[in-house]
């Protein structure tokens, strides 16, 4: 349909006329602005544009946010690429390294496991990254990852008897231990904890190194950063999700800033603050600081103190009104005209 409007655009073309009347048609149908939305041909998933794949991989994040800002972020973070083997907008984040990207996605609903055309999941592709950091592995892990080939999830045994090997072989042990183990680089709850510990249960960590002679987990604590020793009965996944995400990643004037909490209780309750539905993620204002300082500097002057805004102060100024809202006149007397 994209090449139906650039030939409708030719009103010299001998087929004009009935390129015309085919994108009317169409329009007619899904509406003038369907560029970018998800219409069922033969996929299921939005065409991510060959401009943004492009400024993913140069780095430039405020192109990619502007066109997530384009339409409803809910079905664009799942957008595939054609011309990169129907790669995701996940995948394409997690390849140039851009984890505040991945976790802003997967906050607005991406799927962890999407499938790029040879049907494998974003978890098995870079396992096989000879220069893929750990970190991205474990983040995706968190999320719930699974390794998926040729678009069926990877059995136990094959996960076991091969795939380990193969990560193996491209030099990826930390990786390839990682996922042979069922937790490995899982986000977890603590359902169970030494008798001098019972402060730990119900709280969450991430597993980190399988301990096969103890049968235990090292884990990390989430928001304390602790470190312990506990056994597989300890420990039951609890996979991060948009509404139990443990952090949070915001879009603010096309910029992603990460917020960090105290506990889950903290972080839960900053989502529910939102005021967005189940599942559903607000968009931050991107005037809400500058409405703040306009709001302060109104009650300043209301107080009549304006001169104690900062010098920093974006806030216009009142030209010199007073509280009553009239000019505040001079002292002295009027001089007449000469």
């Amino acid at each position: 349909m994209r090449l139906r409007t650039q030939l409708m655009e030719d009103t010299s073309n001998p087929n004009y006329k009935e390129h015309a009347r085919k994108v009317k048609q169409f329009e007619e149908e899904y509406g003038e602005d369907w560029d970018g939305t998800m219409i069922d041909y033969d996929s299921d998933f939005i065409d991510l544009p060959k401009y943004v794949a492009k400024a993913l991989g140069t780095g430039n994040l405020r192109a990619v946010l502007q066109w997530l800002g384009k339409g409803k972020v809910r079905e664009r973070v799942n957008a595939k690429c054609k011309e990169a083997g129907n790669a995701g907008l996940l995948y394409l984040a997690a390849m140039n390294k851009h984890h505040d990207l991945m976790i802003y996605l997967l906050l607005n609903g991406a799927d962890v496991n999407i499938l790029e055309s040879t049907g494998s999941s974003v978890l098995t592709a870079f396992c096989f990254y000879k220069t893929n950091p750990s970190q991205l592995v474990r983040l995706i892990l968190s999320w719930g990852a699974e390794l998926f080939e040729k678009g069926g999830r990877v059995t136990k045994e094959r996960k076991l008897a091969f795939l380990r090997q193969e990560i193996a072989a491209k030099g990826n042990v930390e990786i390839s231990n990682l996922v042979a183990s069922e937790l490995g680089g899982r986000r977890c709850e603590i359902v169970s904890a030494p008798k001098t510990r019972d402060d730990l249960v119900g709280k969450t960590c991430v597993a980190e190194d399988y301990i096969k002679e103890s049968d235990q987990y090292k884990v990390q604590m989430e928001f304390t950063n602790e470190e312990l020793l506990l056994g597989v009965g300890n420990l039951k996944r609890r996979d991060r999700t948009p509404q139990d995400p443990g952090y949070y990643v915001e879009c603010k004037n096309n910029r992603l800033t990460r917020r960090d909490f105290k506990s889950n209780e903290e972080c839960r309750a900053f989502i529910a603050s939102l005021g967005a539905g189940v599942g559903e993620l607000s968009k931050v204002d991107p005037d809400a600081e500058a409405k703040a300082e306009q709001a302060a500097a109104d009650l300043l002057a209301e107080l009549g103190l304006e001169d104690l805004e900062g010098p920093s102060s974006s806030a216009p100024k009142k030209n010199n009104q007073s509280a009553s809202g009239k000019k505040m006149k001079r002292g002295g007397k009027k001089k007449g005209r000469k």
